[in-house]
This record gives C-alpha cells, sequence and structure tokens, in this order.
C-alpha cells in the first residue's frame, strides 16, 4: 500500500492521484473531506495534522511509500519519523534569501534532512532550495500538475474578448493593486479598448473599475471556459512558490505575464509571454502595454509556444516520476 498525505488537497492533486496507473492501493490522509464523486482510485481517511499518530492509528496495511507535503504537520513527520516506510517529502518552497530560511537550513540538515529518502518538488527553483538545505541527492521534478481533459484549448487566441485575465486570491502577496494600477494606466492611456478579468475572492477588496470585470471562484470547468476567452494570464505576485493556474492557463493556449517573484516561470515561460520585475515600478505596465502592441501573428505563436510547454508537465508525466520513485525506493 502507498500513503498520500496532502495537507487541504486540491482538486488538481486529486485528479493527478486518479491518473496513477499503479496496481498497489493507494490511501490518501489529510485534513479536508474528500467527496466520494471525487474518489477512483483510492480511499481517503480525515486526520487531525496537528496531532502524533502511528502507522497502526491510520491502517492495519502496512505501507512501502509514504508521500507527503511539507514538514509543518504534526501528524506527517511523526508517520514519517516511524521510518516504518520509504518517506517521500512533496514540496514547493524555494530560496527567498530570508534570515527565516537560514535558520530553517539549520534546523532541516537537524531535524528532517534523515528522515527523507526522496524529495519531490515542482521545478528548478524548488530543487535548487533543497540543495541549498543540504538534500542534494534524489530530488525528483514534476509535483505538479492540472487535469488537460478540463484544461485544453478551445478558442483561437486573436478570437478572445478579454486582454488579461487573473485567477487567485485578493490579497497583498499576488500584488492585486499593482496590477490593477498598471491596467488602469494601459486603459487610459491606449486608444484601443482593453479588458482585463479577474476571479478570486476577498470580503475586504471591492473592485468598481471600467473595463475590468471581477468574478468569485469557479469551478474547473468555469475556469477554464474564462481562460479561453482571454489572450493573457497575469500572475504579479510578490510570493508564489509555483502557480498551477499558469499551467491551466498555457493548457488552455493563454499567453503569460509573471512577476520574476514566480517559482513556475523556468519551467512556463519560454517565448509565450513576458516576466517582469516585482521592484520595478512601471515594468508591469510596460510588459502588459507591450503585450496589447503585439500582432496576431505573434499572438498565436504565444499560444502555440504555451500548449507545448503545458504537454511536458501533464498528469502522464507526474504520473511517470512517481512510478520513478517507487521503483527508485523499492
Amino acid at each position: 500500500m502507498i500513503v498520500i498525505g496532502w495537507k487541504k488537497i486540491p482538486d488538481y492533486a486529486i485528479d493527478c492521484i486518479n491518473g496513477l496507473t499503479i496496481k498497489e492501493n493507494i490511501l490518501v490522509i489529510t485534513d479536508k473531506k474528500i467527496p466520494k464523486k471525487k474518489i477512483k482510485k483510492f480511499s481517503a481517511k480525515n486526520i487531525d495534522l496537528n496531532k502524533n499518530y502511528n502507522w497502526s492509528d491510520i491502517s492495519s496495511d502496512k505501507p512501502s511509500h509514504f508521500f507527503f507535503t511539507g514538514w509543518d504537520s504534526k501528524a506527517f513527520i511523526s508517520l514519517a519519523k516511524s521510518k516504518k516506510t520509504k518517506n517521500i517529502c512533496m514540496i514547493d518552497n524555494i530560496k527567498k534569501n530570508t534570515f527565516r530560511q537560514y535558520l530553517g537550513k539549520v534546523y532541516f540538515r537537524l531535524f528532517f534532512k534523515r528522515i527523507f529518502d526522496a524529495v519531490f518538488v515542482p521545478g528548478v527553483q524548488s530543487r535548487d532550495f533543497l540543495k541549498y538545505l543540504g538534500f542534494e541527492k534524489k530530488i525528483y521534478k514534476g509535483f505538479y500538475s492540472c487535469n488537460e481533459k478540463i484544461f485544453k484549448n478551445t478558442t483561437r487566441i486573436v478570437n478572445r474578448k478579454y486582454d488579461f485575465i487573473y485567477v487567485g486570491q485578493f490579497i497583498h502577496r499576488k500584488n492585486i493593486l499593482g496590477l490593477i494600477s498598471a491596467f488602469k494606466q494601459i486603459r487610459d492611456k491606449l486608444k484601443k479598448k482593453v479588458k482585463l478579468r479577474m476571479i478570486g475572492q476577498n470580503r475586504f477588496l471591492s473592485i468598481s473599475e471600467k473595463n475590468i470585470t471581477t468574478l468569485s471562484f469557479q469551478n474547473s470547468k468555469k475556469i477554464a471556459k474564462y481562460l479561453n476567452n482571454s489572450k493573457c494570464l497575469v500572475l504579479p505576485s510578490y510570493e508564489e512558490h509555483w502557480g498551477v493556474v499558469i499551467h491551466e492557463a498555457i493548457s488552455c493556449g493563454c499567453a503569460i505575464i509573471l512577476s520574476n517573484k514566480v517559482g513556475s516561470r523556468n519551467e512556463f515561460l519560454k517565448k509565450n509571454g513576458f516576466c517582469f520585475d516585482i521592484n520595478s515600478h512601471n515594468d508591469l505596465f510596460i510588459k502588459m502595454r507591450n503585450f496589447t502592441k503585439l500582432k496576431k501573428i505573434q499572438l498565436t505563436r504565444m499560444s502555440i509556444n504555451s500548449i507545448k510547454l503545458s504537454k511536458k508537465r501533464s498528469i502522464k508525466f507526474w504520473n511517470s516520476q512517481f512510478l520513478k520513485i517507487i521503483n527508485y525506493l523499492s
């Protein structure tokens, strides 16, 4: 049996697990209730992540491998410390050069390094962070993916109504006000009409601006529909470890504009958009303005490049990396 521990397990993680081609039984342990209609190839059990556990508390069967997210959950760490399974930590952190991370580096080497048999990360920035912590062997990329059966290109980019789209929380870390400010400059300075759709939720922020449409969070199928009616996803975050929404957007053929603090830009930003410096006051405006000046043939090429990049991180690839870890540690 293989156990997967995932804190507040998101829908895209469930899609990945459902896509596994594996003979062993899979048990998912999480603090979030998973609707039975979403469970296809695995069993699920809810646990208290702030409580210590023994494997006998979880299952009568002895697991061979334990995949789990992060090291901030008492429940997952207590199970991993038993060393009765092969432990694979799944982590998306990236290096930020903070004092806290320096302390974390010391703490990791003292308490966690020895209990991990392998680490599963999204991409190169997380890999480099693990090396910074002192874990250099058995690091596998491909931790995240999106459901390509839902997120797929259905509309030519040149026929889409919205120039820009944002999907995420309306919070400071996401640099929402910076995005709105840059868009307002473009809207007021350009002669042609531009539109921005923002999908998210925060009861403390109300947005009422000309040519900006706001919606609350939607289900995956509706998000895919809105992405297919938008030319460019903008993710202007001050801090973003990965950003699965980027994979969803490029799977739908969107171009992208990302801040230089987005962890997945190494994998997903290659001739299909722009990167801007979060510390430059006008750089986001400049890159958004440059995007509005692109010709149809340039937009089409960006869209094609996005779709090609998206396929490199498919659920099939996630599955192959997952199986590679199991085979290597068997």
